[in-house]
């Protein structure tokens, strides 16, 4: 399809959104009518799974990268979008620890180029994200975008875009609000994904979608009731042949696809079957609906209470929602409508198709902040809230305990500010640091840190009890301002939180050499033709590419060393905070040990082949958590390091350490 042009004879390129999911993606456009229209891969279809492997002479993506995971499991990965935010994927990939944005980029590539066959060139896109994702998810996401090459206008929350798209097909957005009596329309949208779950609950007059509550869980979806058939499956035949199908990573990944059809087949029949090979050995194992509905009765019934919640959160009842607006491909299993007709009072509206609906959203909206086809799609307004509690690190008067204070509550419409008070703990103090933190814990050790600003080098004189003014102000764009400022002595800190690109990735080319190995050749002839063709000719020998996350691992590594030790000394002063942090989450990680070695024992005794599975998945779920209040120790560990190395301090013994960790600053710097 050949682009069309504007007046002036640019390009012209029309609103597009990206539901970027953890199982599947789809791509949306608002063609010449401004009607939302969802755009076919170049295998002509309509889903792309969200997955990527990697070959020797390039990337793989969608059904064929899944048809890799039975040869090449190590070159495969998905369901990437549950570890965005962290350092890297659950696990290495080709040989390589790779940040999941990098994955999500790559999928993010094949989409645009997918587009580009039919629409031209794309730049600007909304992309959609869970509701109940945290600051460094929705920063992940964008810098995602960003490595594909994609001008990400703004992230929207699935609910919302679903709803948008209701809004839409039900002829909402037009100038005559639509009200039910004298109230505006209320709709929960329940959205449960591939991997991920939200619960939303809107208001919509006219073209303002205004979100009153909303909660979810960022591990819970389809993917979790795969998990139940696998290991239901794997159990039978382990129970009949005595070998684990599991141990296997091509038989486990043909069994997960196979699950996976069985699954989708008991949506529409009473009874599926799921043929499983491993170690020259077949088993065909029956499972009905009713068999798989009580693997699973606990997952639905964690959607249930989460769903139960929003509404108290909300100060609502059902006879106050006017609706329940059905959005997933895992809202396709009868138990899910069956809980929610049995809980609402009501039949859940199956309108919207539950794999385009947000799409079509998040096209609607990218049309309002292009302004395209059309001027009313410039009166289309959402209010969103926080879906987690943003505050500041504290200290409690009369314990000296950290806390964390809740300055800006969860389901707080945006934009918001606020203002606290608070008190220098003790007089003579040096300096002051102020910590942002997300979550909703009193504990900041289980919160999301999130930046800080510090105040130094006050008066010696400072009295105890210094007043301290804190202003939160966070931005419907997702801008978190904070600033503190000591009235008694004119001094002032601020700090600026945006979802900016990091500069911690290189680009998608030289992931595609790294994890490609026929294309590692051209690694080094792309570096000589950089330096021939750079002006900076005197930075020819600066740390490039895989040498300088190199040095960035070494430097982390130093960070750690250091921070292991000071963690159990006497620190300055301002110190004192964040080795509290690093205290803290060692006590939680060694928690996460202790509560997974109890689950796996429990997992040991059980012999009930239904209780089984659903001890399994207690036991993942430990290990994942152990996983995370690992990764939040180490990055606590680099952060006390990182301060240590700051503040030129080191514990008797380690003083070298500060002189090889500025010897690495400054290499890095070089590049």
């Amino acid at each position: 399809m050949a682009s069309e042009t504007t007046p002036q004879g640019e390009a012209y390129q029309p609103p597009v959104g990206i539901d970027l999911g953890t199982t599947l993606s789809v791509v949306a456009y608002l063609d010449a009518t401004g009607r939302p229209m969802t755009l076919p891969n170049r295998a002509g279809d309509l889903l792309t799974p969200s997955a990527v492997a990697f070959e020797d002479d390039g990337v793989i993506v969608g059904k064929e990268a899944i048809k890799d995971s039975v040869v090449m499991p190590q070159v495969f990965a998905d369901c990437f979008k549950r570890d965005m935010g962290r350092a890297a994927y659950h696990r290495t990939v080709a040989g390589h620890e790779v940040p999941p944005e990098v994955f999500s980029g790559f999928l993010l590539e094949r989409l645009k180029q997918d587009a580009e066959q039919r629409l031209g060139p794309i730049r600007q896109v909304v992309v959609t994200v869970p509701a109940f994702f945290d600051e460094r998810r929705r920063k992940a996401t964008q810098d995602a975008g960003r490595l594909a090459g994609l001008e990400v206008l703004d992230i929207i929350n699935e609910p919302t875009a679903a709803a948008v798209a209701f809004g839409y097909h039900q002829t909402v957005l037009s100038p005559t609000p639509r009200r039910r009596g004298d109230r505006p329309e209320r709709l929960m949208v329940y959205d449960l994904g591939g991997g991920t779950f939200d619960v939303t609950i809107l208001e919509i007059e006219g073209g303002t979608f205004r979100t009153v509550a909303t909660d979810g869980d960022v591990l819970l979806g389809g993917r979790d009731f795969d998990r139940r058939l696998f290991d239901y499956v794997a159990e039978a035949f382990q129970v009949e042949h005595g070998r684990d199908p599991r141990d296997d990573p091509h038989d486990a990944a043909q069994l997960w696809i196979d699950v996976q059809e069985a699954k989708h087949a008991l949506s529409e029949r009473s009874k599926a079957a799921v043929v499983c090979s491993h170690h020259g050995r077949r088993m065909r194992q029956e499972i009905t609906r009713e068999a798989f509905e009580n693997l699973t009765i606990d997952l639905v019934g964690r959607t249930q209470t989460t769903t139960s919640l929003v509404l108290r959160q909300a100060g609502l009842q059902w006879s106050m929602i006017d609706r329940v607006l059905l959005i997933g491909g895992s809202t396709r299993m009868p138990m899910v409508v069956e809980m929610l007709r049995n809980l609402s009072g009501k039949e859940p509206d199956r309108s919207q198709s539950p794999d385009e609906a947000v799409a079509h959203g998040a096209a609607l909206y990218a049309a309002m902040l292009m302004h395209k086809r059309g001027s009313h799609f410039s009166d289309l307004r959402l209010v969103n809230v926080n879906s987690h509690s943003l505050g500041v690190v504290g200290v409690e008067p009369k314990t000296g305990r950290r806390v964390s204070v809740t300055l800006i509550p969860k389901n707080t419409p945006l934009p918001a500010a606020q203002s606290r008070r608070f008190q220098t703990a003790r007089a003579g103090q040096s300096s002051v640091q102020v910590a942002v933190v997300e979550g909703e814990s009193p504990r900041p050790e289980h919160c999301i840190p999130l930046g800080k600003c510090v105040i130094r080098d006050l008066p010696a004189e400072l009295p105890r009890g210094t007043r301290i003014d804190v202003r939160y102000e966070y931005a419907a764009n997702g801008r978190l301002s904070v600033s503190a400022s000591i009235p008694a002595t004119g001094q002032s800190a601020d700090v600026a939180i945006e979802r900016g690109m990091t500069d911690e990735f290189d680009d998608l080319a030289r992931w595609r050499r790294r994890l490609c190995p026929s294309l590692a050749d051209d690694d080094a002839d792309d570096d000589k033709d950089d330096a021939e063709q750079s002006p900076n000719t005197g930075d020819s020998n600066r740390p490039r590419g895989p040498e300088r996350a190199k040095l960035l691992k070494q430097l982390d590594e130093l960070y750690v060393r250091l921070g292991t030790q000071a963690i159990g000394v006497s620190v300055i002063a301002w110190l004192e905070e964040v080795q509290q942090d690093a205290r803290g989450t060692a006590e939680a990680m060694r928690e996460a040990e202790r509560t997974l070695q109890r689950v796996e024992t429990t997992y040991e005794a059980t012999v009930d082949p239904v209780e089984k599975p659903q001890v399994a998945a207690m036991v993942a779920r430990a290990r994942l958590d152990v996983q995370n209040a690992r990764a939040k120790a180490r990055f606590a560990l680099i952060d006390l390091g990182r301060e240590c190395a700051d503040a030129e301090f080191a514990p008797p013994g380690l003083e070298p350490l500060l002189g090889d960790i500025g010897r690495l600053r400054a290499a890095v710097k070089s590049e």
